[in-house]
């Protein structure tokens, strides 16, 4: 299971941001540079049909990238629009720049901007053959020389500086996996600590007290008072064998959702076929039973997303909302109508909406066929 933490989809979400300026301020750049420098061999048409056509791809580009979620083919396309200029450049700049091995018009402006975008936006070998692909068609469309050359080199020495910012990511969420789990135990000893004291304070004012009683002759052996006592003791005793952590629920001590959280993320799901989840929730603590009731909400969300949704990916996102907090579960699976499912399904009514409505807070599901699945779970004190 692939779990990506704050670290690495902080990185993710500034490499995004990277490749929109990138792409924006090259396109603005190069056509500038086009129409300024024209000059045969290149076509007045095409030139401003590849201008006019890069333009309106980076404004596409850019707003898609600025998004929350944007998909791996929008970096693969714009790496295809460049394939396609750098393989017409012959009839796009003119002849003194394609004869010059430095790399120094706008079609190379273009090309070098997208090795860095494929660098950082795709997956490796993905990157790499990108880079290349550009190259090839750089080389094709102007003839070999040094600049194509030079945008292979570029390809390979971005891609080793992404690799190290990406395994630094990765070793900064483990190192956060790590606290966490490291003071979840610490809590967890805790409460058992605090359980314990707890039910050797409610002991001894109770089974402890009635036997000193006894004890000292204050409660005689057929007096009705030892009945009534022994019988309110016993119902103290069952209630703790039944409840042993029903001192600390009553406390409201706080639990860290993020950890609950992460704790279901993580947790194998016997039966059904593994999910490669996003895990961006910030520490939060929250009273127990609301950080339970969550959790396993979401640990219903997620079992749905893998019986149903037929997907292999989802995203678990929390944020405050004012005091409170509003948890997500997001799938981009076939998705269904909640109004079609039958009645006498309880997922949803009482796995989702009646577990929320027991602590006071609230559950919706968006969904339409072929559109994915939203779940949010909110909670305000």
């Amino acid at each position: 299971m692939l779990t990506q933490g704050p670290a690495q989809l902080q990185l993710r979400r500034k490499s995004a941001r990277l490749a929109a300026v990138l792409r924006a301020v090259s396109a603005v750049g190069a056509a500038v540079v086009a129409v300024v420098g024209f000059a045969p061999p290149a076509r007045s048409v095409w030139v401003a049909v590849a201008v006019v056509g890069l333009l309106l791809w980076s404004g596409l580009f850019t707003v898609l990238t600025l998004r929350p979620e944007p998909r791996p083919w929008l970096y693969a396309g714009d790496t295809g629009v460049v394939v396609v200029l750098c393989l017409a450049q012959g009839n796009l700049v003119p002849a003194e720049v394609l004869g010059a091995s430095t790399g120094s018009g706008w079609i190379d402006m273009v090309a070098r901007t997208g090795v860095l975008i494929a660098q950082f936006m795709l997956r490796q070998p993905l990157a790499l053959a990108a880079a290349i692909a550009i190259a090839a068609a750089h080389a094709a469309g102007a003839g070999t020389r040094d600049a194509s050359v030079v945008l292979v080199l570029q390809g390979l020495l971005a891609a080793a500086v992404v690799v190290l910012l990406r395994r630094g990511a990765r070793r900064a969420d483990l190192t956060l996996s790590e606290q966490a789990s490291a003071l979840a135990a610490a809590r967890a000893r805790s409460a058992a600590r605090t359980d314990e004291l707890a039910q050797q304070r409610l002991l001894h004012d109770t089974v402890l007290a009635t036997l000193t009683m006894v004890g000292t002759g204050s409660i005689t052996r057929d007096s009705a008072a030892l009945r009534e006592r022994a019988a309110a003791d016993l119902a103290v005793i069952e209630d703790l064998r039944a409840h042993p952590g029903a001192a600390r629920l009553v406390a409201h001590d706080p639990t860290p959702l993020d950890v609950a959280l992460r704790t279901v993320v993580l947790t194998h799901r016997v039966g059904l076929p593994p999910l490669d989840i996003e895990f961006d929730v910030p520490p939060l603590d929250l009273p127990h039973e609301v950080a339970e009731a969550l959790s396993q909400g979401i640990a219903e969300a997620l079992t749905n997303v893998a019986r149903h949704a037929d997907t292999r990916t989802a995203r678990v996102t929390a944020r405050r909302v004012g005091e409170g907090v509003a948890v997500e579960v997001r799938d981009d699976g076939r998705g269904f109508d909640p109004a079609t499912v039958p009645s006498h399904r309880r997922g949803l009514r009482e796995s989702l909406y009646g577990r929320m409505s027991a602590v006071g807070g609230s559950a919706r599901a968006a969904s339409s066929p072929g559109a994915g699945t939203r779940v949010v779970l909110r909670w305000e004190p």
